[in-house]
């Protein structure tokens, strides 16, 4: 029995996206050189002719010759009879000049040596050809035929050539234009907001189909490759973006931008050594573009002295220096020859040094040289300060340099540093202003504001840039005390300070208690600020740490006791503490007593605890005259009898959305009888789900919506008596597979199964959706067919990819299907990476397929 042949096939959509970015020089755009007037009424195309001195100007249709001038535009001769010459193109020896004659139905060959027309190829009636391009040995030459658009071939080299249709070469609306680098050629036409593009391989002498597709947004210009023919570049709106020759897919670097939105750029020159030109005809950048094809020299922006460059008006020399510039002005044609415009901006800066520049120590500025492309290494920085020559700076090979100086006085001063420019950069001066003076110091206070009595210390910093070296051997702080009550003031023996780190200790026995200022100060140095500070100190009474050693654990209802002590004694005989415990019976009351204090600070705290749990134990002292107060605290662990808890659910697996019920179970307990039911799904956080009582049977159950995998804790607190505990339970979640079929125009049902109808042309498209979200996750489809009383499975789609919506997406094609059944459904995969569902598949969709 032979069966129905149907395939599943994968529905792929690409979008292409561009990201804008905004390239600025450092300095302003260069003014081109001026232009010198072409004795053109229209102008059409523009080919260099470097061997021979000249360059060739086509002039459309409704014109009869071809402009012959010198590279600087000085005419030459015009070839006459060329009937509505446009597209021109140069044989690969340059000794032949090829024009599309629109008016004339042909393809002329003119020799560049005597500058007449040799020989010409007719087209056919009506052809009116565009364009023509050189590649493989052949000439290409895009044509009208039967109101439409189509490409032709002329083999120069054959014993009688002649104007050859090529209709296996794509479809065109209208009649193409071309482009060629690299083996590849590129042909292309402006529709209604959007270009059409079709490349071809050369590389073999036969063209063969790479791609062949639309572009969204009609070009502003026409198309060109660059000099690899990798990339094909399409003038739209504010840059020229780039395009992969093989695909169409946006190339490394997609987008050449032309000075904003709408700059409308509309010429594109390629040179063979990759650099790009490009023209923008309005916006505030209007003027001329030059960009390296690999980022390696840096955009290029020349402004022209008066018009626009005409639409397709740009032309390297073939010298890799001269860009040939058309420009229109009102009407009226000139020549603008652009020498230079490989030379990128150069991007010298100069920065502060690192630290400050002080007397009698040697200071380093740094600076960068850049720009696109590579600066030679080792290239030399002219250097002077305040006119006075410096020795030379070297560039470093990341574009770096350091100046170093030493001065020895305080003072402003300006540096200034020349680059005198390189073949690829333009020169560069930058200036930099730098005050010398003495390093700033302060005195810093101390982390503390008071002293024990009859004993003052504190340590300080005197603070500076101690990477200088620091302060010189010998240096000292000048001290003074002064009594803030008396306003006694005292001097006091001036204390050393470590040249290293600027440290100072001060010691003093006031005999007074209360407020006590120090004032320290410092003369400074060779290169250090003076500078001074007041230090208040308050004469305080002891602060004495008291320390308790209490048990970590303890049995319920059994005496404790534990011991704490006092420092900084002795203590006076009838003082006390205050103990309070605090346990779960004694939250906001704590239970409190008093114990005494022995004379040497020794603390003695009897208990017997009834309450289980953490207990904790605080001891207060209250304080006397030379004792400020003093708190500590001890947690004691106090016993408590084991419980048990458990944790069910009505299910082990659960569709997605399902509610599950999660019952929890409490065995015997004191004084407490509340439990808490915890969710933590696959990949979340866990909350609280509910909270509440058990019943007569020790049982408390909660409900929860599952949408992946779950665990479920049951927690119980404890009580005065038990102690807490908790148990779990992990279920499953399965995921939620969704799926739709399109492009069905009816429905009919058989045995009571509804069946969508397609019509035989139609490729139906299989939609699958997966919740939660598994964006980068595989999806399988699975097509079977319903044959012999049975269903068969056909093809299981290998691994189609969620996209960021979450959903996949596949189209059958459905060949030998009329009349036959089928179904489909898919499969979501669960993957390693995915903890939180399961493989899951959704139900089947039934289709057949009629006539």
């Amino acid at each position: 029995m032979r069966l129905p042949k149907v395939s599943l096939t994968a529905a792929i959509s690409v979008v292409a996206g561009l990201t804008t970015a905004t390239a600025g020089l450092t300095g302003s755009a260069a003014a081109a050189d001026g232009t010198t007037a072409l004795p053109l009424s229209h102008y059409a195309h523009m080919v260099v002719d470097a061997a021979h001195q000249h360059l060739f100007f086509s002039q459309g249709t409704g014109t009869t010759g071809i402009l012959v001038t010198d590279l600087a535009g000085a005419p030459v001769t015009t070839i006459e009879g060329e009937q509505g010459a446009d597209g021109l193109a140069l044989s690969a020896d340059g000794r032949t000049l090829y024009a599309a004659l629109t008016d004339g139905d042909a393809v002329s060959a003119v020799d560049t040596s005597t500058l007449t027309e040799s020989t010409r190829f007719a087209t056919g009636s009506g052809s009116a050809p565009v364009s023509v391009a050189v590649a493989a040995g052949q000439v290409w030459y895009g044509y009208s035929a039967d109101g439409k658009g189509a490409i032709g071939s002329v083999d120069p080299s054959a014993g009688d050539p002649a104007a050859t249709p090529r209709p296996d070469m794509s479809h065109w609306s209208h009649a193409p234009r071309f482009t060629t680098a690299g083996g590849v050629l590129a042909a292309d036409e402006n529709l209604s907001s959007m270009v059409h593009v079709a490349t071809y391989d050369l590389s073999s002498g036969t063209p063969v189909p790479m791609t062949d597709m639309a572009l969204g947004g009609g070009a502003t210009g026409p198309l060109r490759l660059t000099a690899d023919g990798r990339s094909v570049l399409v003038p739209q709106g504010a840059a020229v973006y780039a395009f992969r020759t093989s695909d169409l897919s946006p190339a490394g670097h997609p987008a050449y931008f032309t000075g904003g939105v709408d700059s409308d750029p509309d010429a594109v020159a390629v040179d063979t050594d990759g650099t790009i030109a490009l023209a923008a005809r309005s916006g505030t950048g209007a003027g001329v573009y030059t960009y390296a094809e690999s980022g390696r020299y840096a955009e290029n922006h020349r402004v022209l002295d008066s018009g626009i460059v005409a639409q397709d008006g740009l032309a390297w020399g073939g010298d890799g220096l001269t860009l040939y510039a058309v420009t229109e002005d009102h009407g009226t044609y000139g020549l603008a020859v652009l020498d230079g415009t490989k030379l990128t901006d150069t991007e010298l800066s100069l920065n502060q040094p690192s630290r400050q520049a002080v007397p009698t120590q040697q200071f380093t500025f740094t600076g960068t040289v850049g720009g696109d492309g590579p600066l030679p290494a080792g290239a030399p920085l002219k250097v002077t300060r305040d006119g006075t020559g410096l020795p030379d700076a070297k560039i470093g090979a990341d574009g770096s340099f350091g100046v170093s100086d030493t001065l020895q006085d305080e003072g402003t001063y300006t540096y200034q540093v020349e680059y005198a420019g390189d073949a690829t950069h333009r020169p560069a001066t930058a200036s930099l202003t730098i005050g010398v003076s003495r390093l700033a110091t302060s005195i810093e206070h101390p982390g503390y504001g008071s002293a024990k009595p009859h004993a003052v210390t504190f340590t300080g910093v005197m603070t500076t840039d101690l990477t200088r070296g620091g302060f010189p051997e010998g240096a000292k702080l000048q001290v003074s005390r002064i009594v803030d009550g008396t306003q006694e003031a005292t001097q006091l023996p001036p204390v050393p300070v470590d040249p290293a780190t600027g440290t100072y200790s001060v010691q003093d026995d006031p005999g007074v208690s209360g407020m006590v200022t120090y004032r320290l100060s410092y003369a400074g140095d060779t290169t250090h600020l003076p500078t001074e500070s007041d230090e208040a100190l308050t004469v305080s009474p002891y602060t004495p740490a008291l320390t308790l050693k209490a048990p970590a654990t303890a049995t319920r209802d059994k005496d404790l006791s534990f011991t704490g002590k006092l420092g900084d004694g002795p203590y006076r005989s009838g003082e006390t503490v205050t103990v309070t415990r605090t346990d779960a019976a004694h939250t906001t009351t704590p239970a409190k007593w008093t114990a005494p204090v022995a004379t040497d600070g020794t603390i003695t705290v009897k208990d017997k605890p009834s309450v289980g749990g953490a207990d904790t134990y605080t001891v207060a002292y209250a304080g006397d005259a030379e004792h400020e107060a003093a708190t500590a605290s001890a947690l004691v662990q106090v016993s408590r009898t084991a419980t048990t808890v458990s944790v069910t659910t009505n299910a082990s697996t659960y569709a997605y959305g399902a509610t599950a019920t999660v019952t929890a179970h409490l065995g015997t307990t004191y004084n407490g009888r509340t439990v808490s039911v915890y969710a933590q799904p696959a990949g979340g956080a866990k909350t609280l789900v509910k909270t509440g009582t058990v019943d007569s049977k020790g049982n408390f159950s909660a409900p929860y919506k599952l949408t992946r995998n779950t665990t479920f804790t049951a927690s119980f607190a404890g009580d005065y008596r038990y102690a807490p505990a908790s148990a779990t339970r992990a279920v499953t979640g399965q995921a939620k597979v969704t799926q739709t079929l399109s492009g069905y125009y009816t429905s009919t049902t058989y045995s009571g199964t509804t069946y969508r109808v397609y019509h035989h042309t139609v490729k139906p498209v299989v939609t699958a959706t997966v919740a939660p979200a598994k964006s980068g996750q595989c999806t399988h489809f699975q097509l079977q067919q319903y044959y012999s009383g049975a269903w068969h499975t056909l093809t299981t789609s290998s691994c189609i990819t969620l996209d960021a919506k979450s959903a996949a997406a596949a189209r059958l094609t459905l060949t030998n299907a009329v009349n036959q059944k089928f179904r489909v459904r898919t499969e979501y995969e669960h993957s390693t990476k995915d903890t939180s569902n399961p493989s899951t598949w959704s139900g089947w969709l039934y289709f057949t397929v009629r006539t």
